[in-house]
């Protein structure tokens, strides 16, 4: 009789895990249905909004009003780049993974888990990621940037050389793609290349 007892018990534990599942699963379903597709755009236009004026939380709080199944690849990213912004890079990656799965070419999400390996010091892991970035999307400039930069933090100033060429031939008017050019002139031994570059970045006139 006591054995019996005990699994009517566990039957009973179990169907109450279940039906807790299954209000769960009902929840999200209804949420995502009350949200019309111009209301999850109204949050996202908002939420990036806080965010470009470094409103961090409260742009954090819109966007987590947007079900997990309704969040796109710049959903993900933001929160991601939001999350590293508060020192969390655990789950910054987590989220740019999560735009990795979801997208066809999730560049965006490549390069900040490179920026992020890049500031942790692992080279080859953020070299990857902005190889795989690159491979998305090869008209984004700041991904050869920071493969450059992968590259010189290692002494490989040849390879980083050719990344800023490549990413000045997208972006010609980036002041940080000469300066790291013509370091890497200077360090391969280069003096005249890299003082021309530098000659050339004293004509510009500041910015008003």
């Amino acid at each position: 009789m006591t054995s019996l007892i005990k699994n009517k018990t566990l039957k009973s534990s179990v169907s109450g895990i279940i039906l807790l599942f299954l209000l769960f699963l009902f929840q999200n379903v209804q949420a995502s249905e009350i949200l019309s597709d111009k209301e999850i755009l109204d949050i996202k236009n908002e939420a990036f909004a806080l965010y470009s004026t470094n409103n961090k939380k409260e742009a954090l709080e819109m966007l987590n009003k947007i079900p997990q199944n309704r969040k796109d690849e710049d959903v993900f990213v933001v929160i991601g780049n939001i999350y590293d912004d508060l020192g969390q890079r655990g789950v910054a990656i987590e989220n740019f993974n999560k735009a990795v799965n979801i997208s066809k070419k999730p560049y965006k999400a490549y390069y900040n888990i490179g920026c992020i390996l890049l500031k942790k010091k692992s080279y080859d892991l953020a070299e990857k990621n902005f190889k795989m970035s690159i491979k998305c999307n090869k008209d984004f400039p700041y991904s050869y940037y920071n493969l450059a930069s992968c590259y010189i933090a290692q002494q490989q100033y040849s390879k980083a050389k050719r990344q800023l060429v490549k990413a000045l031939s997208l972006k010609a008017d980036e002041k940080d793609f000469y300066i790291n050019l013509a370091y890497c002139y200077k360090m391969l031994g280069n003096d005249k290349a890299a003082q021309k570059i530098v000659d050339s970045l004293n004509k510009v006139k500041p910015s008003t």
